[in-house]
């Protein structure tokens, strides 16, 4: 097997090569990080998620989550609240000022991207997002396999 011509390798190569170029302007424009973002980004969509929530949305793990939970609401970016449901719980929110970043961040983020596929034809585009969706699927499927 050559590594280079392996699928998961190449798939995810460009994640990160995707992630390090956008990951430069939001560190150098707003300081944060990527699974800031994210986290940010998820919240803006559907506020008052839980950790195991933000998990799931984001496909990070539970440290990272935490982690970066504790950095957003330490710059003051979201807030945390017990739910009402499980005391154990915490259900995030965001700031005012989290969603201005958020909002300015955004437009950048849609940029980045359409300059990133702006080489491929819209039906290079729709076959790649279908050949995603159907890659997650089966990835999915495989996950629960037993090995």
């Amino acid at each position: 097997m050559q590594l280079k011509k392996f699928l998961p390798y190449q798939l995810s190569a460009l994640s990160n090569k995707i992630s390090q170029g956008i990951a430069k302007y939001y560190r150098e424009q707003h300081d944060i990080t990527v699974s800031e973002w994210r986290v940010l980004a998820i919240l803006s969509d559907v506020n008052h998620q839980t950790a195991k929530e933000l998990t799931e949305h984001s496909q990070m793990d539970k440290v990272k989550i935490s982690r970066t939970m504790k950095l957003l609401e330490s710059k003051g970016l979201i807030t945390e609240r017990t739910c009402k449901d499980d005391a154990r719980a915490r259900r995030y929110n965001l700031t005012i000022n989290g969603r201005q970043l958020i909002n300015e961040v955004k437009p950048k983020a849609i940029d980045f991207e359409k300059r990133l596929i702006s080489t491929l034809t819209e039906g290079e585009i729709s076959i790649l997002q279908k050949c995603i969706s159907t890659l997650n699927q089966q990835a999915d499927k495989l996950k629960q396999e037993k090995p």
